[in-house]
């Protein structure tokens, strides 16, 4: 794994933010939330931002193209303002659905060109970060959306899931292209991360226990962790 970390953590990171991204707004438009849910919400979008300006650093490092940052720089500022001047706002109101849009397009064609850079695997990175990520914002929101805390974290670990069988997929297609004995410690890790990940987002639901902002932020650790492993095996198999 010579691979800077700047440039295995710039996919993770980004398809993490832009998932949690889709998935809170899914939630604005389509749950049944009352002005003070929306509005804790809303401004839990400055997480998701904050991560997806971390991920653009780490691309400069990782020398992104010129073109790609400037598209994601001008995502983060559109986004960013948005939240800005909702917090003019007084009370519990908040601004439109409407008003994200733009920060919400530039943001999925972000997405879709490094989907393209990343592969068939980046999706399943966007969906099993994003669902972690995005379930943490809404915990922390104080939520009252129970159906997300089973659905979220069904499709998350599924994806997580079948991200592995995406990395041995793609092991088996490159066959003797690789040395793919470097590579067996480095999968067994993210196996483990997964699994162990998994443990902890599921545990509550398992137990029928409302989940807490801690247990999902040690959840999230590991999947990304994960995530960030895989992508370092992804690049190893394409070069």
């Amino acid at each position: 794994m010579t691979e800077p970390l700047a440039a295995r953590l710039f996919a993770p990171l980004a398809l993490t933010a832009i998932g949690a991204l889709l998935v809170l707004i899914l939630v604005l438009a389509k749950g049944d939330l009352c002005p003070g849910q929306r509005r804790r919400i809303s401004d839990g979008l400055m997480s998701v931002w904050a991560v997806l300006g971390l991920s653009l650093m780490l691309a400069v490092e990782a020398q992104a193209p010129p073109l790609m940052l400037w598209w994601g720089g001008l995502t983060l500022a559109l986004g960013i303002g948005v939240l800005v001047y909702q917090a003019r706002l007084a009370g519990k109101r908040s601004l439109s659905l409407s008003w994200q849009l733009p920060a919400l397009i530039l943001a999925a064609g972000l997405g879709g060109w490094i989907l393209i850079r990343v592969g068939p695997a980046g999706l399943f990175m966007l969906g099993a970060g994003g669902c972690v990520f995005g379930q943490l914002i809404m915990v922390r929101a104080k939520h009252r959306l129970q159906a997300f805390n089973l659905l979220l974290p069904l499709v998350g670990v599924s994806c997580a899931l079948l991200f592995i069988l995406m990395l041995l997929g793609q092991a088996a297609w490159a066959g003797e292209a690789v040395n793919l004995d470097s590579l067996v410690l480095v999968f067994s890790q993210v196996c483990t991360a997964v699994l162990l990940g998994a443990l902890v987002w599921l545990w509550p639901v398992f137990r029928k226990e409302a989940t807490s902002a801690p247990v999902l932020a040690v959840a999230s650790l590991l999947i990304v962790g994960a995530l960030t492993l895989g992508q370092g095996i992804i690049s190893q198999l394409t070069s």
